[in-house]
């Protein structure tokens, strides 16, 4: 769909629940987009808070979700059927963008080989937790995901995200189109320079605590659907949250801490050589990886363990 001036229509679609203060600061960012034919779709997960206000405050269009699977990719879904717009461009509320954002998405699409379109991130550091994970993020390479901007029949190409994961939705999207893109000499994908997210990371220990409590209780979702053996090696993060137990069975002199603290050493040994690696690129948030490490460990067992033990939503 185009205007009268022959500029695509740019469908923004943001999945959300309970993050007016998030939503807000996304909202007010797109706000002074240079590109103006665009809309937004905020799909709800149910919250409580005055998210649906301000969603409207900044003339979004205001859905709830519905359907069997209650998650972020299920809202994603609904999205895209609600979008108007040729090109989407979906992203959490946990974000914010430049002023030229859309405006660069748009020019990415230069033939109609093209696809979709990646873009540039950066990591907001705005809290002692944020700039903790974020010299842990920066000391090794993050693949690129699912492109920001998508032309919507190319979601009916690679088929929408899977509504009954909590974990790892992103993750198959992500394979689908690189295969896509193999399969078409790499020329589906192209990349929107001078287009920049600003990714929030959980601000708080209560956020990083319930952001791995929920990937925890439903990663054996994606394991039991989609068989990956270095999923499976990311299970094996709990081992840090038995580290102090592994040291208490020692002092005991028990055999019980052996087998814990074997296969906890490993993940213990590359913690610390992220830390030493933050520490010499002069990052002294680097000194927390290792609290931030362990602390993720034991929210991701707590996960698992509440997934054995009772019924665990796709989204808490």
């Amino acid at each position: 769909m185009k205007n009268s001036r022959g500029k695509a229509l740019v469908s923004v679609i943001i999945p959300t629940r309970n993050e007016e203060d998030a939503l807000d600061k996304l909202l007010k960012s797109l706000s002074s987009q240079t590109y103006k034919n665009y809309e937004v779709v905020v799909v709800d997960g149910g919250s409580v808070d005055d998210t649906k206000k301000v969603a409207e405050e900044y003339g979004a269009r205001f859905i709830r979700e519905t359907g069997k699977y209650k998650s972020p990719a299920n809202a994603r879904n609904l999205g895209v059927k609600e979008a108007k717009g040729d090109i989407i461009t979906v992203f959490d509320c946990d974000s914010e963008v430049n002023e030229r954002f859309l405006e660069e998405g748009v020019k990415s699409f230069k033939s109609s080989e093209i696809m979709g379109t990646t873009c540039s991130y950066t990591l907001a550091e705005d809290t002692l937790i944020e700039k903790i994970l974020a010299s842990k993020l920066k000391t090794h390479k993050l693949k690129q995901g699912t492109p920001a901007f998508m032309r919507k029949s190319f979601v009916n190409i690679f088929g929408e995200w899977d509504a009954t994961l909590g974990y790892g939705e992103d993750r198959i999207v992500s394979k689908k189109i690189a295969e896509y893109n193999r399969k078409n000499n790499f020329k589906a994908i192209g990349h929107a320079r001078g287009a920049v997210i600003r990714t929030h990371l959980p601000h708080t220990i209560n956020e990083l605590f319930g952001q791995q409590r929920w990937y925890g209780r439903t990663i054996f979702r994606f394991l039991k659907k989609y068989d990956n053996f270095y999923e499976y090696m990311a299970l094996l993060k709990p081992f840090y949250a038995i580290v102090p137990f592994a040291i208490a069975m020692t002092l005991f002199q028990t055999p019980f801490w052996l087998p814990f603290a074997v296969i906890s050493t490993p993940f213990i040994l590359l913690s610390l050589y992220r830390t030493l690696l933050a520490l010499k690129n002069r990052n002294v948030y680097g000194l927390g990886i290792i609290f931030v490490d362990i602390l993720m460990g034991f929210s991701f067992a707590y996960g698992i363990i509440e997934h054995f033990f009772r019924d665990a939503p796709a989204r808490d």
